[in-house]
Order: C-alpha cells, then sequence, then structure tokens
C-alpha cells in the first residue's frame, strides 16, 4: 500500500527532486546555508482549502536573523510561475498553488516539473548580502532565471530601512550610499493615508523599530537633508 502524503514526505521529494542536500529539514521546511544567507524553501497548505497546497523560498541574512525575527528577519520573498505559467506578477501577486495529492497518488507532473525547474534558480537567486542590500532597495519585482523577487511597493519604506540595516551591520559602505541616496531622492514622496506623513517619515518610524531590537545606530536617518520636489511652474 503506497504511503498517504504528508508535509514532511513532500519535503523528502522536494529534497530529491531539487537534487540539492539541504542543511536542516524541519517538517516542510528545508533549509540551505550559503555564507552569511539562509534560503529557506516552505511547503504550505492553503488554509481555507486544504486540498491545495503552495511552496516558496525566502532568503535571509543570518547575522540579524534572530533579533529582526518579529520584523521577517532581514531578507526577500522568492516567487516563482503558477502551474498556469503566468510570470507576469501584480504588485502583490497570488502565490502559485497545487493541488495536494489524494491518498497515496504521484505528484503532478505540474508539481515534479515546478519544483526542478523553478526550484534551484529560487534558493540561489540572492547572491550575496550586497545582492540582498540591493533587492531590498528594488522600486520592483526582479527577475531572475524565471523567477523573481517579491518586493511590493507598499513595504518599500520598510525594506530600505533593512537595506541600510544590513549595510551598517555587514560594513557594505557601498550599498548604505545607494540605500541614502534613494531615501534622500524619494523622503518628500508622500506616503499611507496620514496627512503629511512622507516616505522619509515611514523610513525613520521603521529604522527607529529596527534599532531598537538590534543595536544597530539609525538615529540618523531622520536627520538626512532632503531633496525638494520642484515647484510646478
Amino acid at each position: 500500500m503506497t504511503r498517504p502524503w504528508t508535509v514532511r514526505r513532500m519535503a523528502d521529494q522536494f529534497t530529491e527532486l531539487l537534487g540539492m542536500t539541504p542543511a536542516n529539514i524541519d517538517g516542510g521546511k528545508l533549509t540551505f546555508v550559503q555564507g552569511s544567507l539562509r534560503s529557506t524553501l516552505s511547503i504550505w497548505k492553503e488554509h481555507y482549502d486544504r486540498s491545495a497546497f503552495g511552496w516558496m523560498v525566502y532568503a535571509d541574512y543570518t547575522g540579524l536573523r534572530e533579533r529582526m525575527d518579529r520584523f521577517g528577519g532581514v531578507g526577500i520573498r522568492v516567487d516563482h510561475p503558477s502551474p498556469s505559467g503566468d510570470s507576469s506578477p501584480t504588485d502583490i501577486p497570488p502565490a502559485a498553488c497545487y493541488l495536494w495529492p489524494a491518498g497515496g497518488t504521484p505528484l503532478a507532473p505540474e508539481v515534479t516539473v515546478g519544483v526542478t525547474r523553478y526550484g534551484p534558480p529560487s534558493l540561489h537567486f540572492v547572491r550575496d548580502p550586497h545582492d540582498l542590500g540591493l533587492l531590498l532597495l528594488a522600486d520592483a519585482h526582479v527577475h531572475r532565471g524565471g523567477v523573481w523577487s517579491f518586493t511590493p511597493t507598499n513595504n518599500e519604506p520598510a525594506r530600505l530601512a533593512k537595506a541600510i540595516l544590513l549595510a551598517r551591520q555587514s560594513g557594505d559602505q557601498i550599498l548604505e550610499r545607494a540605500a541614502v541616496a534613494k531615501l534622500r531622492d524619494r523622503g518628500e514622496e508622500p506616503a499611507g493615508n496620514r496627512p503629511g506623513y512622507l516616505f522619509r517619515h515611514v523610513v525613520a518610524d521603521w529604522s527607529r523599530q529596527y534599532a531598537k531590537a538590534t543595536g544597530v545606530d539609525l538615529s540618523d536617518l531622520a536627520r538626512l537633508k532632503w531633496k525638494r520636489p520642484p515647484v510646478p511652474g
């Protein structure tokens, strides 16, 4: 009799399909470590439809993982096309979903093809901490190897603050200069629904929380000089 599928059995099958040995498997989470980066492939069952499941990869910087845990770490999610082949995500795209195999039936071809095709480029998407910082600074999703980083506009100020935190933690002055330049350029833009609440205010709010959690000094971000928007005329 063929064994029914469990999340752990699915993780073992994913390992075979990937052709890569994870550093750790915990339930449906496969963890791969490359230097100071950690990539985690998570297999999850749909909350409202238990006959559906999906998988995605999250890559983060290990040097800040524990201190930034309640903020989701310092990293980015990597998405892949749905079984329909859609690779043109909206700002906040739905995650790719598949049918959970009934009983002991084999995995559907779209599952095995998806894992084999998109798993390795997802796990190797982030090249190093500097690259992670640039991905955090991106204005939109970044596509590579058929997959893309999940970088919606609604969390752009938080991502920018994380990029500066990462730069200071890792001593990356080039990344910090790029992040500060973007903050100066975008600082006076409106953000959120509160009157007078600007992009720089959101960055400063997140920076205060990150500094408190990590002990990294980010207090100067609220004192930068800003580029004023051009006067219409």
